[in-house]
């Protein structure tokens, strides 16, 4: 679970996203320019399933896992980071 390894390196206590920007957060729509993207650990994000082709960034207390050339987002886990 990304919730599990989230806690397991200690990255919980994020913010979520302001209303008005978490609304244009949406699977086949691009990662809104607003989004702060947050570097994750690299132990963390090696937890994570792998998907050629894609990366898995940090949107306020969401995980999300995006295109890498579009950055055209693909999925949503929320509450990743809560």
């Amino acid at each position: 679970d990304a919730r599990q390894a989230a806690t397991r390196h200690g990255m919980t206590g994020a913010k979520p996203l302001p209303p008005g920007v978490r609304k244009n957060l949406a699977r086949g729509k691009p990662l809104p320019p607003g989004i702060a993207k947050q570097q994750m650990a690299a132990p963390f994000v090696a937890d994570l399933p792998r998907h050629p082709g894609h990366e898995w960034r940090q949107a306020g207390s969401d995980l999300v896992l995006v295109a890498s050339g579009t950055l055209v987002v693909e999925d949503i886990v929320e509450g990743v980071f809560d």
